[in-house]
């Protein structure tokens, strides 16, 4: 059996492989068998056509250099143009229309359906006479496991009282095993009842990872309405809204 036969022969069928896989792989169709099909031919091309290179080196030499004079003929001169201007034009991405074109034979996928957000509805202080509010309160994504506690303030500061005590605290453990944050992160309604007279602020004290960031809102009347807290990029909540009945 001669070798240069097999290399020869196993190249053909390598290649035939790689071919169609290609095809399938440049119109989207990335099934886990074709791509590892098209990954383990392409190493097994690349180790057999080391063994033809090796083997046709004179011929290859001769397609290079004129055997006479020794000069580099001018189809070498093309074919490395031809490859270096597209493998410039790859690396740059000035290719990539002719790339991304076999994505019109792409099976069409159905859109994902939205994740809705969830709210945990709590109801404080109702046998209490005030007026009646309500805090819809959602948290931002790196404050989803912080606990939060709402209490009414006068403006210097001082705690009037307590419309929320701080929620119990997820364990560590608990935290750690989430490899992202999760589909619905624990967001609030809380309705309760203000017995004081305005102006005064209302406190959301959220504890994330233990250091507490606090978001305000100054009520300068209590009528009929809606009030939304100033918040910022780096506050512990996305939304928070404060409504009078």
């Amino acid at each position: 059996m001669k070798s240069k036969n097999l290399i020869s022969l196993t190249l053909a069928f390598a290649f035939f492989i790689l071919g169609t896989t290609g095809i399938l792989l440049y119109i989207k169709q990335k099934a886990h068998f074709i791509e590892m099909t098209h990954a383990i031919f392409g190493l097994l091309f690349i180790s057999f056509a080391i063994f033809h290179f090796t083997n046709n080196l004179n011929s290859i030499k001769a397609y290079s250099k004129d055997k006479n004079s020794g000069s580099i003929k001018k189809e070498l001169i093309v074919a490395s143009l031809i490859v270096g201007i597209i493998l410039i034009l790859s690396v740059t991405e000035v290719l990539e229309p002719v790339a991304e074109f076999g994505r019109i034979f792409a099976p069409k996928r159905e859109p994902r359906p939205s994740q809705g957000i969830s709210f945990q509805e709590i109801t404080t202080n109702d046998s209490t006479n005030g007026k009646s509010v309500t805090l819809i309160l959602q948290k931002s994504d790196s404050a989803m496991f912080a606990s939060l506690s709402v209490e009414v303030t006068d403006t210097a500061g001082k705690s009037l009282e307590t419309l929320l005590a701080a929620e119990k605290k997820q364990e560590q453990k608990e935290e750690k095993k989430q490899e992202g944050p999760p589909s619905n992160p624990s967001n609030l309604i809380l309705t309760s009842k203000i017995n004081q007279i305005a102006p005064f602020d209302i406190v959301v004290t959220a504890d994330v990872k233990g250091v507490k960031q606090q978001v305000k809102c100054r009520v300068t009347n209590i009528e009929a309405g809606a009030q939304a807290f100033t918040l910022t990029d780096a506050a512990p909540l996305k939304r928070a809204i404060v409504t009078f009945k």
